[in-house]
């Protein structure tokens, strides 16, 4: 039978297919088919795990966690405590440092006192304050700034500090000088800081004084009053320069 169909069919001519080289292409092909299936199992288990451990590389935030907001910057101002003296006392030395770097920066064409700021606690107030001069020579003029700070009972609102909410101040020489009411001050002038703080200013012109006067709100209800004097009837620094005091000082101080 065979060769019947040999006869029939006649001999067939010679193949142009390599069959060697199909074996090879077929080869080269499974093991390029298992290559891939096999990284994308791999990248199908590493997926896997993270879902199930909620985690990624070190460093990475967790899954679904909203990004971190590079613009919120931590609050490291310092916080003033004087429910006791002891409290107080811890905080006027914090306070004092705080206010050495303040003025200096504020006024840095100014000389200042190397002693720095004498701070004190006022502890004839309630709740505690404190209080204290640093010497100063600006321009050819020697003189001091003298800071007090101390806060209001909760029954007097001091948020926004204006003239006006001073104004509702009572009258009592908290300060062994004159009252917080304006009404016993120089006229009451409504102002801001650079960064926009609100701020009170008063200027004191006779012919026996001239000084310079800033007060700025501060948190739990306190306020701080930034005043400044000198010799021959010439404040040491201007009333801009205690504006900047201001501003420098509530930058440090809650």
């Amino acid at each position: 039978m065979h060769q019947l169909f040999d006869e029939v069919i006649g001999t067939p001519p010679p193949t142009t297919i390599d069959s060697r080289a199909i074996v090879r292409h077929d080869r080269r092909v499974r093991a390029t088919l298992w290559s891939t299936l096999g990284a994308t199992a791999m990248a199908a288990g590493l997926a896997v795990i993270v879902l199930a451990t909620g985690g990624g590389p070190a460093g990475t935030p967790p899954v679904g966690a909203p990004p971190a907001d590079p613009m919120v910057r931590p609050d490291n101002r310092l916080e003033l405590r004087s429910a006791t003296r002891e409290e107080a006392q811890v905080s006027a030395a914090r306070l004092k440092a705080a206010l050495d770097a303040a003025v200096r920066a504020a006024v840095p064409s100014a000389q200042w006192d190397p002693k720095g700021f004498d701070i004190t606690v006022i502890d004839y107030v309630s709740p505690l304050g404190w209080i204290g001069p640093a010497g100063v020579t600006n321009g050819g003029v020697t003189g001091s700034v003298n800071v007090m700070l101390h806060g209001f009972p909760t029954s007097i609102k001091i948020d926004p500090l204006t003239c006006a909410t001073l104004a509702a101040v009572p009258d009592k020489k908290a300060d062994g000088q004159r009252g917080d009411n304006p009404a016993s001050a120089p006229p009451c002038v409504d102002a801001t800081t650079a960064s926009g703080k609100p701020v009170v200013t008063y200027t004191m012109n006779t012919k026996d004084t001239k000084r310079f006067e800033v007060r700025i709100g501060l948190a739990d209800n306190r306020v701080m009053t930034i005043t400044s004097g000198g010799d021959e009837n010439t404040p040491a620094l201007t009333l801009d320069h205690l504006v900047r005091i201001a501003q420098e000082a509530t930058d440090r101080i809650k």
